[in-house]
């Protein structure tokens, strides 16, 4: 029988709704949890501000696996691993972007910047509930803070096939030296080389001395992969592409119909 001491768990698409809320059900199943001891780890390609927002709402803490694991934070925020780009590969992505048809978003630790509001910018406020910056993307090295790094690099378009191809050409480009996928049709996320929310895990294990076989990862999407492999039970939402169902030994109802709430009160 599997006993679960450390959730993983993806949000958009997984904890949340559609319309970005959290079910009762959903509250209760992960209140339950934490009851029992188990760690629960809100794991995304979000910031961590807006990861506390959702702790606060399920009043929860725990661990903190943010930029898909590019910056991973324990239960009282301290950095347990930090994974920054590095600023020369930085300015370079900036430079063929700006001569790219696309909009693009840039997150340090705890702030995030876009050229001018527009209507990516609104959707990210609605998303993250996190007011952005807005600067001159090639100049932001010159106003961090101290400690602060920048983390990720966001590009978006609607159309499906403009983000695609401009996937490849990324990768064609700067592959060796970065982690470039997908996290949804519209968003490519670029990361340091190296790191995904798998990463995320086995950090979180060594951290907390928990072996990989009493970990459930959950999650609905490509950038969820590296997660769902490390776990010793790994949950794809129904609502999940079938690549990303197979690297799952179960899948949930979709994230309409309380599929995370059911398959943690499955195993509590």
């Amino acid at each position: 029988m599997f006993t679960c001491k450390l959730i993983c768990t993806d949000i958009d698409g997984t904890l949340l709704h559609p319309d970005g809320t959290i079910t009762e059900r959903t509250k209760k199943a992960i209140a339950e949890a934490r009851r029992k001891d188990i760690i629960v780890a809100l794991v995304s390609g979000r910031l961590s501000l807006s990861l506390k927002t959702i702790q606060k709402e399920l009043l929860i803490t725990g661990p903190l696996g943010c930029f898909n694991g590019s910056l991973i934070l324990d239960e009282s925020g301290a950095e347990i691993e930090a994974h920054p780009l590095d600023l020369s590969i930085y300015e370079k992505v900036l430079s063929f972007l700006s001569g790219c048809a696309v909009e693009h978003s840039v997150f340090t630790n705890d702030r995030w910047f876009m050229r001018e509001k527009n209507a990516w910018y609104e959707v990210e406020v609605q998303t993250s509930h996190i007011e952005g910056n807005v600067y001159e993307l090639e100049r932001l090295p010159e106003i961090l803070q101290p400690n602060e790094r920048i983390f990720k690099v966001l590009v978006m378009d609607e159309k499906a096939n403009i983000v695609g191809a401009l996937q490849e050409e990324l990768e064609k480009q700067f592959g060796q030296s970065l982690n470039i996928f997908r996290s949804s049709a519209r968003y490519i996320e670029i990361l340091a080389r190296g790191v995904d929310k798998g990463h995320a895990v086995r950090s979180l294990c060594k951290t907390y001395s928990i072996e990989r076989e009493h970990v459930m990862a959950v999650g609905d999407y490509y950038n969820d992969i590296g997660m769902l492999k490390e776990a010793g039970y790994a949950v794809a939402m129904g609502n999940a592409p079938h690549l990303v169902k197979e690297h799952a030994h179960f899948v949930a109802r979709s994230n309409t119909e309380n599929g995370l709430a059911l398959v943690i009160e499955s195993i509590l």
